[in-house]
């Protein structure tokens, strides 16, 4: 049946057997597999797919061939690199920012009173989802620059606290009169 395809098979010219080792990878429905067959072409696509020994190897390289597809249909010139170079940059900009705060927080609390950076704490899944960095640029720019100034004039620990929350575990803590939980001395551990 000439319907039931994959996309690889279709642009081949050929039948699709039922165990077609790219049918799994590339459906007959998959929009995005004529981007992949023009950067990297039908035949290459299969001979990437046979070389690859289990099913979640085949379906990594599916899905970085549908990336770099995209990648080179949204910069032709510079591709993958051209999206390497824009996180490099967003990185640099946020490495600057905290440059900045920090030395800014330096001089409402003194330097001995900052949190040091490998202090913050870091979510076990922050690489391993995609979305993951894109949340935490976007948390950073939504602070309004009441809740910077707030931020700034709590207790290290406190903000430390509260960054936690905001950042990693995706609350909108709200931050009532410059003090957080636990900003007014009182112990807020279980004894």
């Amino acid at each position: 049946m000439a319907s039931n395809r994959c996309a690889v098979c279709k642009i081949l010219k050929e039948t699709c057997a039922q165990g077609c080792i790219s049918a799994p990878y590339f459906p007959s429905n998959d929009t995005s597999f004529e981007d992949v067959s023009n950067v990297f072409g039908a035949m290459n696509i299969r001979k990437i797919l046979v070389d690859l020994n289990t099913p979640e190897q085949r379906q990594i390289a599916a899905n970085c061939l549908r990336y770099a597809a995209k990648a080179r249909r949204r910069d032709p010139i510079s591709s993958c690199h051209g999206i390497i170079l824009h996180h490099k940059n967003i990185l640099n900009n946020i490495e600057q920012d905290i440059e900045s705060t920090k030395n800014e927080l330096e001089s409402y609390v003194g330097p001995d009173r900052v949190p040091k950076f490998f202090d913050l704490p870091m979510p076990e899944d922050f690489l391993t989802t995609s979305a993951s960095l894109d949340f935490f640029v976007e948390k950073i720019k939504s602070l309004n620059a009441v809740q910077k100034n707030q931020l700034m004039q709590l207790p290290a620990a406190d903000a430390q606290m509260i960054m936690g929350k905001i950042f990693w575990k995706g609350e909108d803590q709200k931050m009532d009169g410059g003090h957080g939980p636990g900003a007014d001395g009182a112990s807020t551990s279980a004894g």
